[in-house]
């Protein structure tokens, strides 16, 4: 009976686990994406002379950062578990 649930548990947290992990690889991709895109507005607008020097994208790419820098981390431990258990 405890063999079992603590299987079941285990088989559980590791398909959450690797949900998890594919949820904030996209979530850091489309982060990365839309950062990406708000820079080259801003610059864009300054190019154009409609903003003097940072307007909406500019404030959009830097609160993109909060997202980023976190996400960021996230998957860098994703990729050293994935290290490690190919090694291990």
């Amino acid at each position: 009976m405890i063999s079992t649930v603590t299987t079941t548990t285990v088989t559980t947290t590791t398909a959450m686990a690797a949900g998890l992990g594919i949820l904030a690889t996209l979530a850091l991709i489309l982060a990365l994406v839309a950062k990406e895109l708000a820079g080259a507005w801003n610059v864009q607008a300054a190019a154009d002379g409609k903003v003097s020097s940072m307007g909406y994208a500019g404030a959009f790419e830097r609160v993109l950062n909060v997202a980023v820098i976190p996400l960021l981390i996230v998957f860098s431990f994703i990729v050293l578990v994935k290290i490690v258990e190919v090694l291990h």
